[in-house]
């Protein structure tokens, strides 16, 4: 049966009648999907997805130093939802014309993975990619 285009499921004793696979089985593997993704490096969690990436200024990579001449390799993600961005923005030796920053931290072990950039409405995290695993 379809309803709106897409096919009718309708669960009974924990099976779909579309194909029969056990329901939980189904959610289990719905959830595997969803925890896949780009991770910190110290703690494991789910930081952002490798379709979040995208060019800020030509290129997804990038290496900058800060001011104390530490250098960083960072790429662009639009969406970081394991990270948290903390004090004040700044446009203090900004990387990205035009964008104020905020440090970001990993949601669960508040590592520093990174930055917050703004510019008006839009908005992207530039992540230190060697504190990420894949």
């Amino acid at each position: 049966m379809e309803s709106l285009g897409r096919p009718y499921l309708r669960l009974r004793e924990g099976r779909s009648e579309e194909d029969g696979r056990p329901a939980v089985k189904r959610r289990r593997q719905t959830a595997s999907k969803n925890e896949e993704g780009i991770r910190c490096r110290a703690c494991g969690q789910v930081v952002t997805g490798g379709e979040q990436r995208f060019a800020v200024g030509g290129a997804h990579r990038h290496t900058f130093f800060n001011p104390a001449g530490i250098v960083y390799e960072v790429g662009c993600f639009r969406q970081a939802v394991g990270c948290i961005a903390s004090g004040p923005p700044s446009a203090e030796f900004t990387w990205f014309a035009g964008h104020l920053w905020r440090i970001a931290l990993c949601r669960r072990c508040r590592t520093h993975l990174g930055w917050h950039f703004t510019s008006g409405d839009e908005s992207f995290f530039g992540l230190i990619l060697p504190r990420l695993a894949p």
